[in-house]
This record gives C-alpha cells, sequence and structure tokens, in this order.
C-alpha cells in the first residue's frame, strides 16, 4: 500500500472503533460489553507489534498436523529427486578443461589433430615415430676383437639370429604387415578398401618374406598381383632376367628382396618385420595405400657348419599403392593393385656389386688389409637402420655407401 493512500485511510486506530461503536452516543447495539475481557484494548499496529505470541499462518498449521504423523524426509539442497546432487557446475569445468587442450593440441600439430578425425588412416601402428620395446641393449656391429675373444651373448648366432638387435621384439614373418580397419572413402567402398589393403599386404609378402624370391626365383607372386596393364610389370620381368645393371637401369632390389644362394643362406626360418599401414584418397581422388615396413633378415655363409659367423640384413620399403579409376585414369583391374612409389634402402649390403642381389658383409669381411687412406675426400655416412624416425636414405652422401651404427 502506498504511503500516500495511508495517509488518507489511516486516521488512527481508536477513530475507527469509536466509528463502529457509534461514538460516544451510540446506541446499545454498538456499545462495549461491560463483560468483554478485551474492552479497553486498541488493537492497533502498536499492540501487535507488542505482542508476546503469535499464530501461524494457515499453511504453517496445515504442515504442524502433518508432520505431527508423517515427519519430513531431508533433501539435498537443489534436488531433482532424493539423493541426487547437480553436477552442472563440475561438467562445465571439464567442457571448459578439454576445450584448452584442444586449442593447445591444435596450435602445436594442426595437421595430426585433423588426422584424429579422419575415417580412412590407419589404426594403433601407423606413426613411424613409436618403436616397439627393446629388451636388453643392442649393440653396434660386433668387432673382429670381439669375435675372436669368443662368442658373446649380444652376437648373433644361429640359434639366436636376432641377438643384440631391437628386431628381436619385432613380430615374425606375415604377422607384421598388420593392416588397418577397412572404411568407406570418397568414391570407395568398405569392400574395395579392404581389397586394396589385401592386395598390398600380399604384395609385401610375394616380394619381401616368399622364400622362393628370396632366394632368387622369378616374383611371380608380385607379378600376378600387379595391374597387367602396367607398364611397371614388362620392367619388373626384364630386371630379374637382366645379366648386368647399372646406376641408370632398373633393379630388381627395388621391387623384392633377393639373396643370391650361392652366396649366403638364410638362418632359421623367421623374418622380422616392423612397420606401418595408412590408406586415404589422394589429390586425385585415387585411393592410395600407404606402407613402410623394416624387415630384417639373419644369414650366413652358404654350407657354413653350426657355429658359423651371422650376420643381418635390414630392407626398409615404402610403397604406394593406388586403385584407379576413370575417367582421367584407366581403371586398375579389379583383384589387382597398382605400385605407384617403391622406395627402398638396404642396410649391410655390398655397395660395389650391384647385381640385383642383397650382398651382406660379415664381420671377417670388414678386416682392414692395410692403413686407412688419409685423402679420402668425405667420410661415409653412418645411419641406424633401425631409426624409423628418419625419412628413408637421409644422411647418405650421394655417390656414397653408409655405414651402419648396428646391424
Amino acid at each position: 500500500m502506498s504511503k500516500n493512500r495511508g495517509d488518507r485511510d489511516a486516521g488512527d486506530g481508536r477513530d475507527r472503533m469509536d466509528e463502529q461503536s457509534g461514538g460516544p452516543s451510540g446506541g446499545p447495539s454498538g456499545g462495549a460489553d461491560a463483560n468483554d475481557p478485551f474492552a479497553g484494548y486498541v488493537f492497533d499496529e502498536e499492540f501487535v507489534r507488542g505482542a508476546t505470541r503469535t499464530e501461524g499462518s494457515a499453511r504453517a498449521r496445515m504442515l504442524a498436523r502433518r508432520w505431527a504423523n508423517e515427519p519430513p524426509q531431508q533433501q539435498p539442497w537443489r534436488s531433482d529427486g532424493p539423493g541426487v546432487r547437480r553436477r552442472r557446475p563440475r561438467l562445465k569445468t571439464v567442457v571448459v578443461t578439454v576445450a584448452v587442450l584442444a586449442l593447445v593440441a591444435f596450435a602445436a600439430a594442426p595437421n595430426r589433430v585433423f588426422g584424429w578425425f579422419s575415417a580412412s588412416n590407419t589404426a594403433t601402428a601407423d606413426d613411424p615415430l613409436v618403436q616397439p620395446p627393446v629388451a636388453g641393449v643392442a649393440t653396434s656391429v660386433p668387432s673382429v676383437a670381439a669375435e675372436q675373444r669368443g662368442v658373446d651373448r649380444d652376437t648373433p648366432t644361429r640359434k639366436n639370429p636376432f641377438a643384440g638387435s631391437p628386431a628381436i621384439n619385432y613380430a615374425d614373418n606375415e604377422a607384421g604387415l598388420s593392416m588397418p580397419e577397412a572404411k568407406a572413402v570418397p568414391g570407395y567402398s568398405v569392400a574395395e578398401v579392404a581389397e586394396a589393403l589385401d592386395l598390398t599386404r600380399r604384395l609385401l609378402i610375394a616380394g619381401n618374406l616368399d622364400r622362393d624370391v628370396l632366394a632368387g626365383a622369378r616374383p611371380a607372386g608380385v607379378l600376378a598381383l600387379l595391374d597387367p596393364s602396367d607398364e611397371l610389370v614388362a620392367r619388373i620381368e626384364n630386371s630379374v632376367t637382366a645379366t648386368r645393371w647399372d646406376a641408370d637401369g632398373d633393379n630388381p632390389k627395388a621391387w623384392m628382396t633377393r639373396f643370391d644362394p650361392t652366396d649366403v643362406e638364410p638362418v632359421g626360418s623367421v623374418v622380422k618385420v616392423n612397420g606401418i599401414t595408412s590408406y586415404d584418397t589422394d589429390r586425385e581422388g585415387m585411393l592410395t595405400v600407404h606402407t613402410d615396413y623394416s624387415f630384417v633378415y639373419p644369414v650366413a655363409k652358404t654350407g657354413s657348419g653350426a657355429g658359423a659367423s651371422v650376420t643381418r640384413s635390414v630392407v626398409r620399403r615404402v610403397v604406394d599403392t593406388k586403385v584407379y579409376r576413370g575417367p582421367r585414369y584407366r581403371s586398375t583391374a579389379r583383384g589387382r593393385i597398382a605400385m605407384a612409389r617403391f622406395d627402398y634402402e638396404v642396410s649391410n649390403s655390398s655397395c660395389t656389386r650391384m647385381d640385383g642381389f642383397v650382398r651382406p658383409q660379415f664381420p671377417a669381411d670388414r678386416i682392414s688389409t692395410g692403413p686407412p687412406s688419409t685423402g679420402a675426400p668425405t667420410a661415409p655416412a653412418t645411419v641406424d637402420p633401425y631409426n624409423r624416425s628418419r625419412p628413408i636414405d637421409e644422411g647418405a652422401a650421394p655417390g656414397t655407401c653408409p655405414v651402419v651404427s648396428r646391424i
């Protein structure tokens, strides 16, 4: 009620009581009862404020009667139900924290962040920087002096051909060629991606793990997987039947791993394999499967006995296969794959015998026959064949043969 209205109506309680009772000259019906215990009291605002007891509201009296029989249950503050606590403030904090971390990650490596959301890239093993754990300490190439003192526990033998090498923890043979889950990419179905992955895996097996090919045989499995209309088929055929190879010509080692059986023989039945596979469409929309694998081969001289010297060669291959689609390109035949890239690096192989075979060197082969030359223009590069974080062939100077830090 406004102050102005109060000024107009109020007077005081005593005046209103007089009006209701008819005033000093009122009749019997409006006069005060002599027996009324409240006679003489004026029930104005001052009387109410001075009361020592007050009457509760109607709702308060109702609740008091109800709670006398059914006491109320304790409820949490701002609860949606018994025992339920609101989590919104904490949830908001978590969301803000995740958003800040995502922004920091994007600023540090935007390309990798985008890769998280790619449906076509590989899963767990597609990062060349991630290497399997190494059991024990990997050593450098065994020296001749160490070999003469006796057999060291980290020296490869026929019984333990991967001793002293990180490859001891690599997968065996085909098990190392794990493929990612096939998912559809623009222009290609799940089935087509799965077929491309399977063909690529079979191509790597045929060129790097097939026992006949490793012994120098014709790579029939490789040729059977390639699109017959590709000119690469004829190039491979010509390279394996050639009698000589030069630096400018095609070398079979570009597509497959071959050892001269008259020179060396495999030790055991296991080739250690480690690497990655990924896939996506290239900038022209062609399905591309990218592979980067290292193959570790233990070998001994042909016909050597049980105690013969054992060494290893490491072949790293970066191979991209494609499934072409028209109209710009002739479509790749179903059940075949096209090899679009074939880079390779062979560690521990002769740089002077360019005959299409991997020619491993043994510790005894590195015995110096005289004082080292002082007029060498440039020392050969030293590379670690197990370091897969570096690009292929990095560190090799043109015209030189890299020295491996370990094998």
